[in-house]
């Protein structure tokens, strides 16, 4: 009763605002005179800076009310304890998250350990004899021993019912307001794009397509949400379907699949990777989504890996 609708009014206060990122102003009292123009030179066409095409007027970004309200039930909904601090702790993890390290570059450092150590454990111009087998086993495994702790161990993250809700509270309302930032862009500098078609690769909570319906929402027929977790698109699909009664989504032409769509053929309008590039294994794996990505669009093309 009253402790669910305090948790739905502190997280609509928490998400009903996010702010863009802090205005360089701040800098004037570290870098003197940082905000001063030099309005006699001929830069830019002496445009004054209020004016200058690198400015960008994006207001602050509010999630879309029925996203809020949905997402609100929830929270209310959820037994999960100590919610504010396994956030706290899972935001932490996903911010010093780092991409997996290739085997060549881990190739590479175990050679360089074995050339230290053989210098310890034998002459490096004396090949090993029979005897000294015992010490070769010996430098194996002190140079997996340091790898160990030297090399950053990656691990993908399995996004089941729990861990979904957990990014749901954590990431949404950045990956909303990240991509609202990219998609204003487009707005300001393509006025005459209207697409049709969207693929939204990576698609977690299903934050791009409520994005873009906010920005392109009057053309948009078709909106594909790809997630390999099947958790986390049953937690976007009932986001999208908010808290009415008859369960019908909040906006038409949304669709949840695990696989990308294998015919050439299937293009589409917008195609956007929100911050998933980094849960692929491999360099390779990511050169090949992105170049298939891009096949996938005759537009734009949109990716981001690093979190915000």
């Amino acid at each position: 009763g009253g402790g669910k609708m305090a948790t739905v009014r502190r997280l609509r206060r928490a998400w009903g605002l996010a702010a863009p990122c802090a205005s360089w102003r701040g800098m004037a009292s570290v870098i003197p005179k940082v905000t001063q123009v030099d309005n006699s030179s001929d830069f830019l066409g002496n445009i004054p800076h209020r004016k200058h095409p690198g400015i960008v007027h994006l207001k602050a970004v509010r999630l879309p009310p029925k996203l809020i309200e949905s997402a609100g039930f929830l929270m209310a909904e959820s037994s999960m304890r100590d919610i504010k601090e396994r956030v706290k702790t899972f935001t932490n993890y996903l911010w010093s998250r780092k991409r997996p390290v290739e085997e060549t570059e881990l190739r590479k450092k175990a050679q360089y350990l074995q050339q230290r150590l053989q210098g310890r454990i034998a002459p490096s111009n004396e090949l090993l004899s029979e005897p000294d087998q015992a010490k070769e086993k010996e430098m194996e495994k002190k140079v997996l021993n340091t790898l160990r702790k030297t090399v950053y161990h990656w691990v993908p993250l399995d996004y089941n019912e729990e861990l979904s809700f957990l990014y749901m509270v954590a990431r949404m309302d950045g990956v909303y307001a990240a991509v609202s930032r990219a998609f204003h862009e487009i707005e300001k500098r393509f006025p005459d794009f209207q697409p049709s078609t969207l693929l939204d690769f990576g698609s977690g909570t299903g934050a791009v397509s409520w994005a873009a319906h906010n920005s392109w929402g009057k053309t948009l027929k078709e909106y594909v949400n790809i997630d390999s977790s099947k958790a986390m698109l049953t937690l976007a699909e009932t986001l999208m379907k908010g808290t009415s009664e008859d369960q019908n989504l909040c906006i038409p032409g949304v669709y949840f699949r695990q696989f990308l769509p294998v015919s050439p053929k299937v293009k589409f309008d917008l195609v956007v990777s929100a911050f998933s590039l980094n849960e692929l294994p491999s360099y390779s794996q990511r050169v090949e989504t992105i170049q298939t990505l891009w096949r996938k669009t005759d537009s734009f093309l949109l990716e981001s890996v690093t979190p915000c």
